[in-house]
């Protein structure tokens, strides 16, 4: 009785509040990724970076990021896993707009890793056009720095 309960009030809040989960218990249209996230890719349509922050935060969610070698293979095993996911480059929620050099992620503010293994060699440049991180095709998704109006695809993340 206490199950059905919980999983009555749990739809009645999904339906409240427009979601409809998944059975992996992720909203659509994320899907599981991990015990704790749920991921959500579009490689079909580019998108400049503040667009791109702004489709993740519609749908609940945040722009790509990620701070440990676990994650980086976690995310780099689910974009690899598929061939249209891998063929395309991905923003990543990672800037230095507001202080040339000083990289922090844009839902925290913390601290981005910097050198290997997450960023290509020669990255981030120290040009002050290219302030937005991305997870670069042509760099086996390592990140890059970039302009920020300039297009990639989104993978967004969220907590479920």
């Amino acid at each position: 009785m206490k199950v059905s309960l919980v999983i009555l009030l749990a739809a009645a809040a999904s339906v409240a509040h427009g979601l409809v989960y998944r059975s992996d218990g992720c909203p659509e249209p994320y899907e599981r990724l991990d015990d704790a996230r749920c991921i959500l890719a579009d490689p079909f349509k580019a998108k400049q970076y503040t667009e791109a922050i702004d489709y993740c935060n519609s749908h609940g969610g945040d722009l790509l990021t990620y701070d440990n070698c676990d994650d980086l293979l976690l995310i780099w095993d689910f974009i690899h896993s598929d061939a249209t996911l891998a063929a395309k480059s991905y923003w990543l929620g990672a800037t230095d707009q507001a202080e040339e050099g000083k990289w922090v992620f844009t839902h925290n503010q913390a601290a981005v890793p910097m050198g290997n293994p997450f960023w290509k060699h020669d990255q981030p440049s120290t040009s002050t056009s290219y302030n937005c991180a991305s997870l670069s095709s042509a760099a086996d998704h390592r990140w890059i720095d970039l302009s920020c109006t300039s297009s990639a695809n989104t993978i967004c993340l969220r907590e479920g």
